[in-house]
């Protein structure tokens, strides 16, 4: 079984995995919003081309 040694971390590192951290987590509730709001937005459009919900058609 190896074992890794690991360095200690510098504050210059720790503000560098905080601030990736920090780009990440924004990257991903925008993409979540992003989502949510398509959801949204396209559920009308989707809700009146389904054939279950269309009108019956009278001749």
């Amino acid at each position: 079984m190896s074992t890794t040694e690991t360095g200690t971390l510098s504050p210059v590192n720790l503000r560098e995995i905080e601030a990736r951290a920090h780009q990440l987590r924004a990257e991903a509730f925008n993409s979540m919003l992003r989502a949510l709001f398509r959801a949204v937005f396209n559920a009308p459009r989707k809700m009146v081309s389904c054939p279950a919900c269309a009108r019956p058609l009278r001749g």
